[in-house]
């Protein structure tokens, strides 16, 4: 091979290379989005499930569409030989720092019959959801942690009585399918982890 032609070669192989790094990257942070979109959903759904100026089959109707979100619609599932009794929400309070683990359908209803007048909860903008780096955990599976805040504020006879801020983690499962109209990723949600609460 002549001194030119190994030069080309190398080239090639050089931008086959690059551009195969940029799709990936390109394709990693699609999968983010994807995974920031979820999140979002979940956290729109839940502040339509605590809207008391909601009837009741409507706060429901967001339930089941917030539950269908999460791996085996929030019912048991199994996980690396480890059988799971469900998706869990982990919550915390200003007067409660230890977190509280329930099933993640028992703290929807419990959302659902909230006590207060008025409930009025506000989460992290879609685009300012953090998500770190994504694991392949299988061929075409993969898996990351996406973190947002929630604002919760609870009313009585029109004035709030509670008022708290969490950050919150929630583990998320993107498997990647290859279709006839390309790659299409599914995004299910798993455990979401209560970090810190503070008093607003």
């Amino acid at each position: 091979m002549t001194k030119l032609r190994q030069v080309i070669f190398l080239m090639l192989l050089f931008i086959g290379a690059s551009a195969f790094a940029q799709t990936d990257a390109g394709i990693s942070e699609l999968m983010k989005q994807r995974a920031q979109q979820k999140v979002a959903q979940m956290n729109d759904n839940i502040s339509f499930m605590a809207d008391k100026s909601k009837d009741l089959n409507t706060r429901n109707y967001y339930r089941g569409r917030a539950l269908n979100l999460f791996i085996e619609k929030g019912e048991p599932f199994e996980e690396e030989g480890i059988h799971n009794t469900g998706v869990k929400m982990e919550t915390t309070s200003v007067y409660r720092k230890k977190p509280s683990r329930r099933l993640m359908k028992d703290y929807f209803t419990g959302l659902v019959n909230l006590r207060y007048s008025k409930v009025d909860i506000q989460s992290t903008k879609v685009h300012e959801i953090e998500v770190s780096d994504l694991q392949k955990i299988d061929d075409n599976k993969y898996v990351c942690t996406a973190y947002f805040e929630q604002i919760f504020v609870g009313y009585r006879d029109g004035r709030p009585v509670y008022k708290d801020r969490t950050r919150k983690k929630v583990k998320v499962y993107i498997l990647a399918e290859e279709t006839i109209d390309g790659q299409e990723f599914i995004v299910l949600l798993g455990d979401v982890t209560a970090l810190e609460t503070s008093k607003i």
